[in-house]
C-alpha cells in the first residue's frame, strides 16, 4: 500500500535534525482506519526492534503520535489509539517466548528423529537461525520498551512486572534482556520511592551472579549491572552505554 511505503520512507530518513519535519509528514498521512493504523504500527515496531540503536528515535516518534485515534472496526463508537495498539504489540512480543520455546522443542525433536545427515544438518541450521532471530527480537523489544518508559508511555508498575518476569527466568537470553532493560531505565527507575523495590531486585541479581550454574558471560553481565548501579548509573565503559541517535549519525 502507498501509505505503508510513505511511512517506511519517513522512518528511513529519521534524524534528530529533521525530526519535526518528518513528524509533520506523519501527521499529514491519512491514517483513519483500524487496519491502516495497525499496519503503520507494525512498521514502526519492526523498525524499532530490528534497529535497536535507533530505538530512542522511534520511541520519540511513537510518543509524539501516541494520541492518534481511529474508530474501532468492531465498534465504530469506540476509538483505538496508536498508543494502545503499540503497547499491545510490545506486550504480545514480550510474552511470546513460551510459543517460541514450543517451536524450538518441536525442531529439536525433528533433529533427533532425522536419519539423513544432510537433512539433519539443514534442520540444525534452521534451528540456530530461529534462536538467533528470537534473541535479536527479544533484545530489540526490551530496549524499545525501555525507551517508551523513558517517554512516559509505560508506567513504573509495568516496568517492575517486566523485571520480575525476567529475573525469574533461568535462560541466558532473559538475563541479557534484564540487564539491557536495567541499563536503559535503571537511572529513571531508581528513585527514593522505588529504592526498597529495586534493592530487592538487586539482592536477587547478586545471588544469581554468585550462582555456580551461570555461565561466565552471564556472570559478567550481572556484575556489570551491579557495578553500574553502585556507580549511580554512570557507565564505566562507553561501549556498554546505549548510543543516542545523534551519536550514531555523527559516527556514520
Amino acid at each position: 500500500q502507498n501509505l505503508y511505503k510513505k511511512v517506511r520512507s519517513i522512518l528511513n530518513k529519521l534524524t534528530p535534525q529533521n525530526f519535526e519535519a518528518l513528524l509533520k509528514q506523519i501527521h499529514e498521512l491519512e491514517i483513519n482506519t483500524e487496519d491502516k493504523l495497525s499496519g503503520c504500527i507494525k512498521i514502526v515496531f519492526e523498525k524499532a526492534i530490528s534497529e535497536p540503536n535507533f530505538c530512542e528515535a522511534y520511541a520519540k516518534m511513537a510518543c509524539n503520535i501516541s494520541t492518534l485515534k481511529v474508530p474501532c472496526k468492531d465498534n465504530p463508537h469506540d476509538a483505538l489509539s496508536f498508543r494502545r495498539l503499540l503497547l499491545n504489540r510490545c506486550q504480545t512480543e514480550f510474552e511470546k517466548d513460551r510459543s517460541d520455546e514450543i517451536e524450538l522443542e518441536k525442531r529439536q525433536k525433528e533433529i533427533e528423529e532425522c536419519q539423513q545427515d544432510d537433512k539433519r544438518k539443514q534442520l540444525i541450521l534452521e534451528k540456530e537461525e530461529m534462536v538467533t532471530k528470537a534473541r535479536r527480537r527479544s533484545l530489540g523489544n526490551i530496549r524499545f520498551i525501555g525507551e517508551l518508559f523513558k517517554m512516559k508511555m509505560l508506567t513504573e508498575k509495568i516496568m517492575f512486572e517486566c523485571l520480575t518476569k525476567l529475573i525469574k527466568a533461568t535462560d541466558e537470553d532473559s538475563i541479557e534482556c534484564l540487564c539491557w532493560l536495567l541499563r536503559t531505565i535503571g537511572k529513571d527507575l531508581d528513585s527514593d520511592r522505588n529504592k526498597k523495590h529495586l534493592d530487592a531486585f538487586f539482592s536477587e541479581i547478586v545471588k544469581k551472579s554468585k550462582s555456580k550454574g551461570v555461565s561466565p558471560r552471564t556472570k559478567f553481565m550481572l556484575q556489570d549491572i551491579i557495578e553500574l548501579r553502585s556507580n549511580n548509573w554512570v557507565p564505566r565503559r562507553n561501549e556498554f552505554n546505549p548510543k543516542t541517535i545523534a551519536q550514531i549519525h555523527k559516527e556514520a
